[in-house]
């Protein structure tokens, strides 16, 4: 039973369950009925006795004195109804009169009390409803007697019983009627989403899921869709740029090599000059390969959570800049640097040393290599805002303004030509980017074609507690 519960589809579900809590409200609406009429019947019925008991005592107590009362039979023979019995009990047991319409006089003993009693009693399987209640004419001590055969009642209940029995069974097949359509209702949307999803799957991951106008949970779950597939698609569009443009970056160098390995097995091996520059040549192919693969590892890697286990003062930032200022110099004694701080006050900054130098030294290599004769670089230390501002500007070639919002792109280079020719990959700002992004901090570019670019890194500052 289990397993063919947990094998049955959300439609047949729904329909047993909907079928289930529709049987069982109906179930319950009809016993409760069926107990509410059979208790106000019984209530009815006891009251009805009652208001008849008043008025036969009433009637008896008219009598003016004992030896009179057995004379008010006669009366009582026509206000007595038919399954019904009549009986005056004397002190000592004895009856007085009887008056019976299709009750036999020895179904229920004469008893005299002193006290009234109302009873339900059942009598070879018929119920019946004996009433006593003490009278008192003169010197005359008695009990009035009244039983009603209430089997009618029964009869009327059993036909009710019938009645909710039959009903019941209906009441089933009505349910799982009502289950299958209420289920159809409420998975109809699902429905129309699964087969968009399955044209999705046909068609690409361009396609997106129809959004009714209801605004209920299948619509809302539909709009989550739609965006999620838009960043799929994004991320896949992204990833293949990705891959076919490594592809090509890996794919030169690699040729490079193969072809300068091919002429130095046909015949450079007996010329000196050619295998001296074809081993040259394959080197420096190899390390744009190693750096390369570099830069792609580090891309792969800065996407995981940042671990700072040190903030950095205002000093300290002063210090790694002079560090790697005097390290550019010894690399491009041609180049000139100049470093403007104008920190105010003492700060801490919540980046680690190291992401924080790989950004700065991208940077500055960019700013060498894509400036004109004149190499001079200007770097500017500033806080504003709660965030510290780092400006790295170059006369160079610039950047011109339609390439402005493609150059943080993996593999994007403004002039590939003059990029191959510096060794540039094109990622460089690409993983700036993302490092600065894990510290919540930002990367903007400003440029003028041919005349200057300026990068400029903000980062938030620690605030004091």
């Amino acid at each position: 039973m289990k397993n063919t519960k947990r094998n049955l589809k959300i439609n047949g579900k729904l329909t047993l369950w909907a079928a289930s809590i529709l049987l069982i409200l109906f179930f319950i609406y009809t016993m409760l009925q069926y107990f509410l009429v059979q208790n106000w019947i019984m209530v009815h019925e006891k009251s009805s006795l009652q208001k008849r008991m008043d008025e036969v005592v009433a009637y008896i107590q008219e009598s003016d004195s004992a030896e009179n009362i057995s004379e008010r039979q006669k009366y009582l023979k026509v206000l007595n109804e038919q399954d019904q019995m009549i009986r005056l009990v004397r002190e000592d047991g004895h009856v007085v009169f009887t008056i019976t319409d299709g009750i036999p006089k020895k179904w229920v003993p004469a008893t005299f009390m002193t006290r009234s009693e109302l009873i339900e009693k059942k009598i070879t399987n018929e119920t019946v409803l004996i009433y006593r209640k003490p009278l008192t004419v003169g010197e005359f001590q008695g009990t009035v007697e009244i039983i009603r055969n209430v089997e009618g009642f029964d009869s009327l209940i059993d036909q009710l019983l019938a009645l909710v029995v039959s009903t019941g069974v209906v009441a089933i097949l009505l349910s799982f009627v009502g289950g299958r359509i209420i289920a159809f209702q409420l998975l109809k949307p699902i429905n129309t989403m699964i087969q968009s999803l399955k044209q999705i799957k046909g068609e690409g991951i361009d396609k997106r899921l129809p959004i009714s106008e209801q605004k209920d949970e299948i619509s809302e779950l539909g709009i989550v869709f739609n965006d999620l597939m838009t960043d799929i698609e994004k991320s896949f569009i992204q990833q293949k740029q990705f891959v076919e443009d490594a592809s090509h970056e890996l794919k030169t160098p690699l040729s490079v090599i193969h072809g300068h390995l091919s002429l130095i097995k046909r015949w450079g091996k007996e010329d000196p000059q050619v295998l001296e520059r074809s081993i040259e040549l394959s080197l420096n192919e190899t390390n744009r390969l190693i750096r390369l693969v570099s830069e792609l590892v580090i891309l792969s890697r800065v996407d995981e959570t940042p671990s700072v286990s040190k903030s950095l003062t205002s000093e300290e930032l002063t210090g790694i800049f002079q560090n790697i200022v005097e390290n550019f110099k010894l690399l491009h004694k041609d180049a000139s640097f100049s470093i403007n701080c104008t920190f105010k006050n003492h700060f801490r900054v919540n980046i680690s040393k190291n992401h924080l130098e790989q950004v700065v030294v991208i940077l500055l290599d960019n700013a060498i290599k894509y400036s004109k004769e004149e190499k001079n670089v200007s770097i500017s230390l500033l806080t504003a805002n709660d965030r510290l501002v780092i400006e790295v500007k170059d006369v160079g070639v610039g950047i011109p303004e339609e390439e402005l919002p493609h150059v943080m792109d993996r593999f994007y280079r403004v002039d590939k030509a003059r990029s191959r020719k510096h060794g540039g990959s094109g990622l460089g700002l690409s993983i700036a980017n993302v490092l600065l992004t894990q510290y919540k901090g930002t990367l903007e570019i400003d440029s003028v074609f041919n005349e200057w670019t300026k990068v400029s890194i903000s980062i938030p500052l620690i605030k004091s507690e």
